[in-house]
């Protein structure tokens, strides 16, 4: 059922350079039951075929005023009077009906800070490659740096976003990690077992050109981490790495499985 007042602002930061991608994003999140405000961030001088673009989708265009994802996106999010909060980047997608999905699991669950659901994981063409299930015991283990809670697949409440601050500029990959670990110490991080978006896997994204997986990311784990585990994180962080590795590669191969057992056979 379509609201007249949007429930839910989404913003798509872009950098004008990927307009097929764009155009597949946004008509991903046109497809939806859930009305949402989109905000397209992106740069000061759009070319003429952004430009076009975004004329021919129900959106709204914002030149960025500084510069980084974060920034983009808390742009994009400041004057929101939606209800929920969501970002998407210029080359991922929404499943059918995952807007109404998330929304409903937030309004059945008023302790919840967030949703977060699974993950289509495709290929550069579109092609689906596995599916990330990160379960229930995902919140408990982001402490220790196994992140399983990916962003495109979650859907925040304004209200705790506003309560335990936006995204933090100064992290170019890592922001989302840091945004979920403070709205785990606010409330619920609620899980949806059922796929809310598709991430695409192509040499360009923001993880494939990240040249220190774990820096950034243990830098944020030491701001949330207590005081004793801190202290002896040299100790079980190898440990944590490993365990963090070992189970991302047992997702890879068991979504992989059901891909391929899934694909009609000619």
């Amino acid at each position: 059922m379509t609201h007249r007042r949007p429930r839910v602002r989404l913003v798509v930061p872009t950098t004008g350079g990927r307009l097929t991608y764009l155009e597949q994003c946004l008509a991903s999140i046109g497809r939806q039951d859930e009305l949402a405000e989109v905000v397209i961030v992106g740069p000061a001088a759009p070319s003429p075929a952004l430009r076009e673009l975004v004329r021919s989708h129900p959106c709204r265009y914002a030149a960025e005023s500084g510069r980084g994802l974060s920034n983009a996106v808390n742009q994009g999010w400041t004057d929101a009077d939606t209800d929920y909060l969501g970002w998407l980047g210029d080359d991922d997608l929404l499943t059918v009906g995952s807007l109404s999905a998330a929304v409903g699991e937030l309004e059945r669950t008023p302790s919840a800070a967030m949703v977060y659901g699974r993950v289509g994981v495709i290929d550069s063409s579109g092609n689906d490659l596995y599916t990330m299930r990160p379960g229930r015991l995902a919140p408990w283990l982001l402490p220790y740096g196994v992140n399983f809670v990916w962003q495109p697949g979650s859907l925040y409440r304004r209200a705790a976003v506003r309560q335990v601050g936006m995204l933090d500029p100064s992290l170019r990959y890592t922001m989302d990690f840091d945004l979920h670990l403070r709205l785990r110490e606010y409330g619920r991080l609620r899980y949806l077992p059922r796929p809310l978006a598709c991430y695409r896997s192509h040499p360009d994204t923001l993880t494939a050109t990240n040249p220190e997986p774990y820096g950034e990311r243990r830098r944020v784990m030491n701001r949330h981490l207590g005081p004793v585990a801190g202290a002896l994180q040299a100790c079980w962080w190898p440990a944590a790495k490993y365990a963090g590795r070992a189970l991302g590669a047992l997702q890879f191969h068991i979504g992989r499985h059901a891909t391929a057992r899934d694909q009609p056979t000619s």
